[in-house]
Order: structure tokens, then sequence, then C-alpha cells
């Protein structure tokens, strides 16, 4: 029963996890866009948790 995703539903974990992602990806893409690139470093790391923990949700 160990990495089923909530209530034995993955699709739930997978849609989460790609939410963010593109979340992120959007955030990192404003910031570009807004040339407020000093503090680029906290999305940008987040979209790299996000982009892995999609991988590891795509991988089981």
């Amino acid at each position: 029963m160990i990495g089923r995703g909530l209530l034995g539903a993955p699709a739930i974990g997978i849609a989460a996890a790609t939410g963010f992602a593109v979340f992120y990806v959007g955030v990192v893409i404003t910031h570009i866009r807004a040339r407020v690139l000093y503090n680029l470093y906290f999305p940008g790391t987040f979209l790299a948790l996000a982009i892995g923990a999609l991988t590891v949700a795509l991988a089981r």
C-alpha cells in the first residue's frame, strides 16, 4: 500500500506535481520578464523541487 497515492489514486499526486511545476515555470518567467533577477534563486529552487516530485510521481 506504500506509494499508491492519496486513497489509492496516484493520478491526484501526478496532477498536483504537474500543477506545481507549471506554476513555478510561470513564476520564473514572470521574474525574468520583470527583470527581477536578484531573487530568482528561490523560485528556481522550488521549480527544481517540483520537477523532481513530478519525476518521482511519474516513475512509479
